[in-house]
């Protein structure tokens, strides 16, 4: 099976396993809409058109709207263009659009950079976790004050303002009521120091909002999150588990050393907002 992205920033990869992929491509799927469709914020919407899919979680944070193409290499009409950016400006929404098409950059829309789709299959088994502190604990979010707390560690890990977060919580409580997201929380004698989550739904499971406190950093806890999350996907009986990484981010070595594979990579733009906030 051949996957192959055109675009000259972007890898070809050739020899992708076809499961692998079409988790990642699932899963990306699956986490957006659900945001979308549960969310209770006003502004949050969904639309699905034969070309693209157009989310908005109504979130004040980029990452949180934008526009997925069905086919990665199609590229925007400007009319497409136009239409989108009035539909997220009306919203007051900054938006995200998953394309290499150089073509939005004459609109106004700033390159992001390239995401990395990951996926592992365990569907024989879930890998070893290594070995952590005595000290470290690994709890699933139950109540409305764990969850604030879950909130408060990521978004300040994500740079969120004060207004995205407050939205965040309301949007985290909606989606996990209903039962698609499970959040893990990591406390180190007593204090939490890092989060992730499981994004689950009858095609794919996803780990997202994997986050540790700046001082807490390459001492192991994030794998630790990752394979607690691994563990859970295995109860729920999902054979493959993905996962998307931002640019420049620092969670790749554990992923690998959990044995997720990189399988695709996703070019994309942003509009209203700027590409540094991601970076931080």
């Amino acid at each position: 099976m051949k996957q192959v992205i055109k675009n000259p920033k972007v890898k070809d990869y050739s020899e992708i396993e076809k499961t692998l992929l079409q988790s990642v491509v699932r899963g990306r799927f699956d986490t957006f809409r659900s945001g979308s469709v549960c969310s209770p914020l006003p502004e949050a919407d969904f639309r699905e058109t034969s070309q693209s899919s157009i989310y908005a979680w109504g979130m004040d944070y980029v990452c949180g709207n934008g526009v997925i193409e069905n086919d990665g290499d199609r590229i925007p009409t400007e009319e497409e263009i136009d239409q989108a950016i009035e539909y997220f400006s009306v919203k007051s929404l900054p938006f995200m659009w998953w394309t290499s098409a150089k073509i939005l950059e004459t609109k106004g829309f700033q390159f992001g950079g390239i995401l990395t789709g990951i996926a592992l299959d365990i569907s024989q088994e879930v890998p070893s976790a290594s070995l952590i502190s005595p000290d470290l604990k690994i709890k699933i979010v139950q109540q409305e004050s764990e969850l604030k707390a879950f909130t408060d560690l990521a978004s300040n890990a994500f740079a969120m303002s004060p207004k995205a977060t407050d939205q965040w919580l309301a949007l985290n409580d909606s989606v996990m009521k209903n039962g698609e997201q499970v959040h893990f929380m990591a406390y180190l004698n007593d204090i939490l120091v890092g989060t992730a989550t499981l994004a689950v739904s009858p095609s794919s499971a996803g780990i997202w909002n994997l986050a540790t406190t700046q001082e807490h950093r390459k001492h192991g806890i994030g794998g630790a999150l990752v394979h607690a999350a691994l563990v859970e996907a295995k109860k729920r009986h999902y054979d493959q588990v993905m996962a998307i990484l931002m640019p420049k981010g620092l969670a790749w070595g554990l992923f690998t050393k959990l044995g997720f594979e990189e399988v695709c990579e996703f070019p994309f733009y942003i509009y209203g907002a700027s590409a540094e906030e991601l970076e931080k």
